[in-house]
């Protein structure tokens, strides 16, 4: 298997407010573009032809992988939309008789490729494709999902009412399959009665055709982090998966001697440094913490393990920065600031602020701002997509503010809310629903004088 192709040029509009401003494949793991991840990935199992299908916001695609040895970039074919359309596009680029197919909006583990591509070579079906077992908190009704039986697909089944699993995003063909992609009926035919399926030429439609052409098809069950960036608060599953995953096989620390520690600093475990790190006095690291080029870590800062800096940020004056958190390059977190979650690039979270959830690119957060994470009810938001009803997420109670956003001092972000970019919140709101994109909300307060002076204290 010397060939990947990468789809990834769908809007992503269950992203929302991220897929306005970001290709769901640009979205950051770990400080690093998906597709980043993905690329790094397929190079470490041997892939050295790397087709990227592109189309919506491409440029973003070229800007991270575009000039890595290898990484090919081509239109997606404009004659019908889906992911089936994709890969055929990707695919009459090369010679090579076999391909393996991960999904770019897709983060899997290196390991379960390798299973996937084992699986293919072995049994030597005409294709293969990845599972992943449902969490409790997901519904099948939300995904293509796969029925399998002693090893192999029988069907894949379009938002089944009742299903165990999905597909996980990746896919092995050889030259056998090209037909089926393009016999695709550009619509879901495996789905259940009373459903309904939009006009799509989805890849899953294409691997029932060639089951009832007589292909095997080999299922392979995922059995590390496989998480599909479709809705914002994949986003923090994803970052937090990866960077679990990526401590459990860090063996060491790396420190180059550009970087500097100061004597004061207490360091818990394993560390990860770029160049010219500063680790200032009184700062705490837990164990497997990644620290970007020319970062710097100052005056009593607090960074749990499991957490990843990006190059040129600044964390300083006693923040605390939670397990788990991703900061893009150049992102500052000051004063007594409390960081759980993601913050894109060039984001700034300033004094007495707590925040948990998801910060867009260049989004300055005032001071104070802060955000709920336990509704009085105790329940979790129910969040509204494109008007469906989501599955209820751990991360539902988060706060997800778009790119270029920015709120005034004393915000209160209630649990769930979403803010689109290009908005501005005004200082002291308490905002307890969406914001569209590019919109300004304050508060018109009501403003009373009186009269008063020493006469009032019987001058």
């Amino acid at each position: 298997m010397i060939t990947a192709i990468i789809p990834a040029a769908g809007e992503g509009k269950r992203m929302w407010p991220y897929g306005v401003t970001k290709n769901k494949a640009y979205l950051p793991v770990a400080a690093r573009p998906l597709i980043c991840r993905t690329v790094e990935t397929l190079k470490k199992i041997g892939i050295r032809e790397i087709i990227v299908v592109v189309g919506y916001r491409r440029e973003q695609i070229a800007h991270a992988v575009g000039a890595i040895e290898g990484v090919c970039l081509v239109e997606q074919s404009s004659a019908a939309p889906g992911t089936a359309t994709a890969v055929l596009s990707g695919w009459r680029t090369t010679g090579s008789n076999e391909a393996l197919v991960v999904y770019g909006d897709c983060l899997i583990a290196e390991e379960d490729l390798r299973a996937l591509i084992t699986a293919f070579d072995e049994g030597k079906p005409g294709a293969a494709l990845l599972t992943a077992k449902l969490p409790e908190y997901e519904r099948s009704n939300d995904w293509l999902c796969v029925s399998p039986g002693s090893g192999a697909t029988r069907e894949v089944r379009g938002h089944p009412r009742n299903g165990s699993h999905r597909i996980a995003g990746a896919f092995c063909f050889d030259r056998r399959f090209f037909s089926c992609l393009e016999r695709n009926p550009g619509v879901m035919h495996g789905i259940e009665v009373g459903m309904m399926s939009p006009t799509l030429c989805e890849l899953g439609e294409s691997v029932n055709v060639a089951i009832q052409d007589g292909m095997e098809v080999a299922a392979v069950e995922a059995k590390h982090h496989c998480v599909d960036l479709d809705k914002p608060w994949h986003i923090m599953e994803a970052n937090e998966r990866y960077l679990n995953y990526a401590a459990e096989r860090v063996e060491k620390s790396i420190i180059p001697a550009s970087a500097k520690i100061h004597d004061s600093a207490e360091i818990d475990g394993k560390i990860i440094l770029g160049e010219n790190v500063v680790i200032g006095k009184n700062v705490r690291l837990g164990d497997c913490v990644w620290v970007g080029d020319g970062s710097r870590i100052t005056e009593g800062a607090m960074v749990d393990g499991r957490t990843a800096i990006g190059r040129g940020c600044t964390v300083k004056r006693y923040c605390q920065i939670s397990g788990g958190t991703s900061l893009g390059d150049e992102c500052y977190a000051g004063h007594c600031t409390e960081v759980d979650g993601v913050m894109f690039r060039k984001s700034y979270a300033y004094h007495y602020g707590e925040y948990w959830g998801v910060i867009g690119q260049n989004t300055d957060l005032g001071a104070a701002t802060v955000c709920g994470t336990l509704r009085f009810d105790d329940l979790d938001t129910q969040h509204i997509i494109a008007g469906h009803k989501e599955a209820l997420h751990p991360a539902g109670n988060a706060s997800f503010l778009g790119d270029y956003c920015r709120t005034g001092v004393n915000v209160i972000l209630l649990p769930g809310v979403k803010v689109g970019p290009y908005s501005v919140i005004g200082p002291g709101t308490i905002l307890n629903e969406d914001v569209p994109d590019g919109t300004c909300v304050y508060v018109k307060q009501e403003l009373i004088r009186k009269k008063w002076g020493p006469e009032r204290y019987g001058w």
